[in-house]
């Protein structure tokens, strides 16, 4: 029995005995100061706070104020021979006196799109521009600019006019539809022509010849009287320009720069081709040419807008296959030409593309291609006439 007694005797005071011998040395590592890289100690543990500041960087008496831009040179210890060097470090040059810029200081760099970029302070647009270049119109719009659109009342009711139907033309006067939809009233800058903003046709003192622009060499004819049409798109922009705010002096029309073409490549084809009729006897105020023609005559700034075909949604790709104008039928043609390359045989077992048609749709798509049968496709809200 006093074996064992003395044995767990000895074990206790062995561990008391190890316990502070922990304690010292824990004690001693947050009491001791920095370690050095020359006298390194692996069994030495510091403060982990301690550690961070444990390089201390050396000061350069040496060191005085310098020319801009310059190189100063800074003092360095070796940590492997603990020989001192000079290391030259370079300065990111600045300018005399520069710090913070203060509130109301003008900015060195100003942002671009500002009111220095801005074709114009109030923009009446004609419906041209929004059938063929919705994609400026798009710009005017976004954030960041400051232009005012006017629609005049009569461009909406050319779009109205226009959008019926399955035509290209069509497509993209819904397309400008419903971008006028969803501006107006949620963009203050986006406005629609009031019903008293308009002078009397009469009241408008019009040039004899119309002035030269940058784009056309020479100036067109002067054609007949001109259409009702013209008349209150000229009208709108003229009460515009005349009831001008002080502050914003330069009122434009913006109009169509060129027509867009009605027969891409007809010179490439080898045999002659027959002149379309236009689809739509509205399509004429698409062009802009006699808006821009007697703008210029009543004494109005006209803009002249380049067409963007991406602005419209996609509105002529649908019609084109490789560039070419084709027909519904043709259209049809080529899509099966492309889906089926054509057997040994060649013959006429009629196979089709990769994916099969429905019944419905197969017996659609015969239906157009008969040149007798005409088929309409109703633009949204249109109903049938009774």
């Amino acid at each position: 029995m006093s074996c064992q007694a003395n044995k767990l005797a000895m074990s206790r005071a062995l561990g008391a005995a190890f316990l502070t011998h922990q304690v010292e040395q824990l004690e001693k590592s947050v009491s001791a100061p920095p370690r050095n890289n020359n006298n390194y100690n692996p069994n030495h543990n510091t403060n982990w706070r301690e550690r961070q500041r444990s390089h201390p960087q050396p000061t350069d008496s040496r060191r005085g104020q310098l020319p801009v831009g310059g190189i100063k040179f800074t003092t360095t210890t070796n940590p492997a021979t603990n020989q001192p060097y000079q290391r030259d470090q370079k300065e990111r040059p600045m300018t005399v006196g520069a710090g913070p810029r203060k509130r109301g200081a003008e900015d060195p760099h100003p942002r671009r799109g500002g009111a220095k970029d801005k074709d114009a302070d109030v923009i009446v647009v004609d419906a041209s521009v929004l059938v063929n270049a919705l994609g400026q119109l798009k710009k005017w719009c976004r954030d960041g600019q400051e232009e005012i659109i006017i629609v005049p009342l009569e461009a909406l009711n050319t779009l109205d006019l226009l959008k019926k139907g399955s035509t290209p033309l069509a497509q993209r006067a819904r397309t400008a539809s419903r971008m006028l939809e969803s501006q107006v009233g949620t963009n203050p800058r986006v406005r629609v022509q009031q019903d008293a903003a308009f002078v009397l046709w009469d009241q408008i003192a019009f040039s004899d010849d119309e002035p030269s622009s940058p784009t056309t060499p020479s100036p067109a004819p002067a054609p007949s009287p001109s259409p009702e049409w013209v008349r209150r798109t000229i009208c709108c922009a003229r009460w515009e320009a005349e009831h001008a705010d002080a502050s914003r002096p330069r009122v434009v029309l913006a109009t169509l720069a060129q027509s867009p073409a009605t027969q891409p490549q007809q010179g490439i084809s080898p045999v002659p081709l027959p002149l379309s009729a236009p689809q739509n006897r509205h399509e004429p105020r698409a062009s802009g040419t006699l808006v821009a023609y007697w703008a210029r005559r009543a004494r109005l700034t006209v803009l002249e807008v380049s067409s963007s075909p991406g602005g419209g949604g996609g509105g002529g790709a649908p019609d084109s296959v490789g560039g070419r104008a084709v027909s519904p039928e043709g259209r049809w043609s080529a899509n099966h030409h492309h889906g089926h390359r054509g057997g040994r045989g060649g013959g006429g077992g009629g196979g089709g593309g990769m994916v099969e048609r429905p019944p419905a749709v197969k017996a659609m798509m015969d239906v157009i291609a008969q040149p007798s049968r005409v088929v309409r496709v109703l633009a949204r809200g249109e109903k049938l006439d009774p």
